[in-house]
């Protein structure tokens, strides 16, 4: 494989699903899905591990139902008879009622797929149990960038503990060792006297299964050339780095950088560039600082000067962003893809004398530490949206809310929610009663 250019061989990956919010039901999630989007250009069903269109007279059928608001439809393929749930993105085959996953990539090119239970890579009946979640891990298969499973990278490595509890630490003769360690050194950090600590490998879990859903989705709106992953490091303080593998993304790491980045997202460096997301890092009580690579989908980048304070694509024709089509220096990936679209692979900890990290603690510390204003925002938010919407969505509404605060879904999950459930109109007209005007 060549790291130059931080390509990841595409391998063959079984297909899996992140439902839309906690505390949402299935059909809730899909009639909201199914109002939110447009007429769809293209259905597509999972069939013997990939994703295959729905052709001919059959799709054409299924584009007249949906237009028609209907949430079910009958329509025949391949000579077989089956009934399209719209809702529950399932197709039902009418003989042997087996079900095969459905989804669809409407006409502005957003893409609608189902949960995890309903994608599990084989075809179901109806009252199979579904299948078992297990923690799958990939490694770097030195010359091709294919993933390996679990076992193949825990051999020769130790059970983590403390903060690094999805990671394995690798002994120094395992070979995943050897190739992230020289990829690591031998762009200048070795010349700048940085010692290799520990290499751990992360274990993925759903984390990784999502990761694949995405670069199908990419690949089937973009071509396959947006599904195709990259490798990345992503530099942080210690802390961030730890939570990132165990937890998922609390936030960017743009505030490091200052006036140096590029939108608000989190950049992450080429393979061929350890130092620049090192300057990113922060040692911790002992010493040693931490970064992470990583597996990376950009789909379709657009360029973003330093400076810019863009925190999603500039318009449904892009994915993600770079500072230089060319010959990037950072990837940025927004925030609302940053635990979907970053994979962690691999934690490298290393003793650097001579690394001049940039930030402040200052910059940090507004990461971490949200305004009363920003924590005090919802609950007056929430009180004044009961007075717009009916008794029933305030019971949901209230629910989710409290998934929210019990940590159970993110900030950005329950904005968006926010958004697909009480709409525009009512969150516009509650804000500015809030600002005063």
């Amino acid at each position: 494989m060549n790291f130059s250019c931080g390509d990841v061989k595409s391998a063959v990956m079984r297909p899996a699903v992140i439902g839309g919010g906690v505390g949402q039901s299935p059909l809730l999630r899909g009639w909201l899905e199914f109002r939110r989007s447009g007429v769809p250009a293209r259905f597509l069903c999972f069939e013997e591990g990939a994703w295959v269109d729905v052709a001919g007279d059959a799709a054409a059928q299924l584009r007249r139902a949906f237009q028609e608001g209907r949430v079910v439809a009958d329509a025949s393929s391949g000579g077989r008879a089956y009934l399209f749930d719209f809702l529950r993105m399932v197709r039902i085959d009418k003989a042997t009622a087996e079900a095969a996953a459905l989804g669809w990539i409407d006409e502005r090119g957003a893409c609608f797929f189902p949960a995890p239970d309903h994608c599990s890579g084989r075809k179901r009946k109806r009252g199979d149990a579904g299948v078992d979640d297990e923690a799958q891990s990939s490694g770097v298969e030195e010359g091709s960038g294919e993933s390996s499973g679990e076992g193949a990278a825990a051999a020769g490595g130790k059970k983590a503990r403390g903060k690094w509890g999805k990671a394995a630490r690798l002994e120094e003769d395992d070979r995943f060792y050897q190739v992230v360690s020289k990829l690591f050194l031998s762009y200048g950090m070795a010349a700048r006297g940085a010692v290799i600590t520990a290499v751990r490998k992360v274990a993925h879990g759903t984390r990784g299964r999502e990761f694949q859903r995405q670069a199908q989705l990419l690949a089937a709106a973009r071509g396959a050339a947006a599904g195709s992953a990259k490798f990345a490091w992503y530099g942080a303080p210690a802390e961030d780095v730890a939570a990132a593998v165990e937890h998922g993304f609390a936030g960017t790491n743009a505030a490091l950088l200052g006036a140096r980045a590029h939108g608000d997202g989190v950049h992450l460096s080429p393979p061929q560039c350890p130092y620049t997301s090192s300057m990113l890092a922060k040692a911790d009580e002992t010493g040693e600082a931490h970064i992470v690579l990583c597996r990376v989908l950009m789909g379709r980048p657009e360029v973003l000067p330093a400076g810019s304070s863009q925190s999603q694509p500039s318009s449904d024709d892009y994915d993600s962003a770079v500072d230089n089509l060319q010959n990037p220096r950072w990837y940025i990936v927004w925030s609302k893809d940053m635990d979907t679209r970053i994979l962690p692979e691999y934690v490298v900890s290393f003793k650097c004398p001579n690394l001049q990290t940039i930030g402040s603690s200052e910059a940090t510390s507004k990461l971490k530490r949200p305004s009363p204003v920003a924590r005090d925002m919802f609950p007056t938010l929430l009180s004044e949206i009961q007075k717009h919407v009916t008794p029933s969505k305030c019971s949901t509404l209230l629910h989710t809310y409290h998934c929210f605060k019990r940590k159970q879904m993110k900030k950005e999950q329950f904005i968006r929610f926010l958004r697909d459930y009480i709409g525009d109109k009512v969150l516009t007209t509650v804000a500015k009663k809030l600002r005063g005007y």
